[in-house]
């Protein structure tokens, strides 16, 4: 059975509680759209959030035993946050040796996922392998009617990539509980495999983001055509991204707007 973990910040820490509840909506609305029902999901929060999903068997909302990160407002805010995130889904783990499960996934409370993820793994999945890591996935602009299909390192990007055997996520972590979602290769000579297909949609610019905010979209989408670093850089993109409209991918990731 595969396990779904999403970490969800806490409501002391959100800007808007009720749009980070809406998105755990369609995150969850995205998961539970799978195409083979072998999977469970764990939600792992501080505060139980108001979701379609309270009464839903399939899902457990998980209360952490930890407080909230304390943020200052600083620039080690940013590795509060995702030192508690990295803790959310350690702690989601740990429970889920109590479900007897064989690969876990993290999906961050924002993001949207292939329906075809539980069948692959329920039948792909052995002892022998691992797991995988998602390299191609779409970049959505909320609200927008297209999306870019990342064809080569969308695990650099996104968070929703990693489906992994429970007993070996402990290596994908750093000091100081940092969920490292960009490693597919580890010293011990175990290593995830690319899936197969586009896995995951990650939700940008939606007013919960802390990586791809709108400043820093910006900056990185920022082209100057009389500048020589510019247009390699249009040369790479067009290498790496694919134009795609969401009316094409809505049904497999369940794509709704908030």
């Amino acid at each position: 059975m595969l396990l779904f973990i999403v970490p969800l910040k806490s409501k002391v820490v959100s800007k808007d509680w009720d749009l980070v509840c809406k998105l755990l909506n369609r995150c969850l609305n995205s998961i539970c759209n799978q195409t083979n029902s072998n999977f469970m999901v764990l939600v792992s929060c501080h505060e139980i959030p108001d979701t379609n999903y309270n009464n839903d068997s399939r899902i457990k909302f998980l209360q952490v035993d930890f407080p909230p990160p304390n943020l200052k407002k600083t620039s080690e805010d940013y590795s509060l946050k995702e030192a508690d995130k990295g803790k959310k889904i350690l702690f989601a783990t740990e429970y889920s040796k109590k479900l007897h499960v064989n690969y876990v996934m993290t999906v961050d409370a924002d993001d949207c996922i292939s329906n075809k993820i539980s069948e692959f793994v329920n039948k792909k999945g052995r002892d022998t392998l691992p797991g995988w890591y998602i390299n191609k996935g779409y970049l959505y602009p909320e609200g927008k009617k297209y999306a870019y299909l990342n064809l080569k390192n969308f695990h650099t990007i996104c968070g929703s990539c990693v489906i992994i055997k429970p007993e070996l996520i402990f290596l994908m972590f750093k000091n100081n509980f940092w969920f490292d979602h960009q490693v597919t290769k580890f010293d011990n000579g175990i290593y995830l495999r690319p899936l197969p297909f586009p896995g995951a949609l990650y939700s940008m610019l939606n007013g919960t983001n802390h990586v791809l905010d709108r400043n820093e979209m910006k900056i990185r989408t920022q082209i100057k055509p009389s500048n020589l670093q510019s247009i390699k850089t249009i040369f790479r993109r067009l290498g790496k991204y694919r134009i795609v409209a969401t009316l094409f991918i809505r049904k497999e990731f369940n794509l709704d707007n908030i």
